[in-house]
Parts: structure tokens; sequence; C-alpha cells
């Protein structure tokens, strides 16, 4: 897939992504047009990362480039650009099988357009992504800390659903 192969579509696309290159906009939210093969923007906007689960749909996949601003250990404000893959439980089957098929080249067209991806997630739920979340995946703690914490955890069940699934992925 293409980012966009009709002229409008791939310079409203571009636009965004150089807004969200610029820090304009720290959210884009990406679909693919599976008659047309290609990838275009449908939302763009400055999203507090509470607010992330909110702009998911319930049933489709979507490519989302977030810009995660935060304070590390109380000093400076850090900008870290996140590729997240948002693949729900629901959907068809040919929505899941195109988004994977496109991955890896959009994520080389999106740095080809100089949105420098630091991190690459895939969440099937949405509410398992949180700042607490996201902070760890980028500044890990040490393994004992880590692995004490998993000791403490008991996984919430929640009614009707399997459970939600992370993935880290290289970039």
């Amino acid at each position: 897939a293409v980012v966009s192969t009709q002229s409008t579509g791939e310079d409203d696309t571009v636009k965004e992504i150089n807004k969200f290159v610029k820090g304009f906009i720290n959210f884009i939210q990406f679909v693919i047009d599976g008659k047309r093969e290609t990838i275009r923007a449908t939302d763009s906007s400055n999203v507090a990362i509470d607010d992330l689960a909110d702009k998911m749909p319930e049933d489709s996949p979507r490519f989302n480039l977030y810009r995660y601003s935060h304070l590390k250990e109380g000093k400076s404000t850090e900008f870290v650009p996140v590729f997240i893959y948002y693949v729900p439980e629901g959907g068809t089957a040919k929505a899941k099988s195109l988004y994977p098929c496109a991955i890896d080249c959009f994520i080389k067209k999106l740095q080809s357009l100089n949105a420098d991806i630091k991190l690459r997630l895939e969440f099937s739920d949405m509410a398992d992504m949180t700042e607490g979340v996201l902070y760890e995946m980028i500044y890990p703690p040490d393994r004992e800390t880590l692995l004490a914490s998993f000791r403490d955890v008991v996984p919430a069940k929640r009614p009707g659903k399997r459970g939600g699934w992370i993935k880290v992925l290289p970039v």
C-alpha cells in the first residue's frame, strides 16, 4: 500500500505528517482503503494520552502516530514519536490481513518524511494503553524491578473479553 495515489489524498496526508513532524499536532490516525490500496490520514489533532482509547474504532484496525510528551525524572519534557498499530479482536479478516502486510513499508515511508519513530507498539485493547505502560516501554525498569512488579500483578478480567495483548516490535 502507498500513502495515497490520489493527489488530494496524498497531499492532505503528507501535510498532516509534516504537521506532526514539526510538532503542531501530536496524533494522526491512518486507515487503509482496501479498494484503492492506499493509506490516508483520517484524524489529526492534539490528544491527551488518556483520550487515545476514545479515538480507536471498536471493530477495525488503525495505524496511529502519537507524540508522547512527558517529564523524565522531573527535569525536562521529552517528545517521543510512537507508532501504534491498533488491531481489535473484532473486525473482518480482510481488514486484519491488510494492515500487517503494509506496516513495514508504511513505517519506512513515515521515516522518509522525517517522522523519527522511536517505538513501535501493537495493541488489541486500547484500555491497556496507559501512560504508565508507554513510559515503561520507553524507559524499561531494571530486570529485578520488572520481575518484582510481575509477581504483584494480577491480570484484570473484564466481562465478555478474553483480554488484550501488547507487543513491542523493532522499528
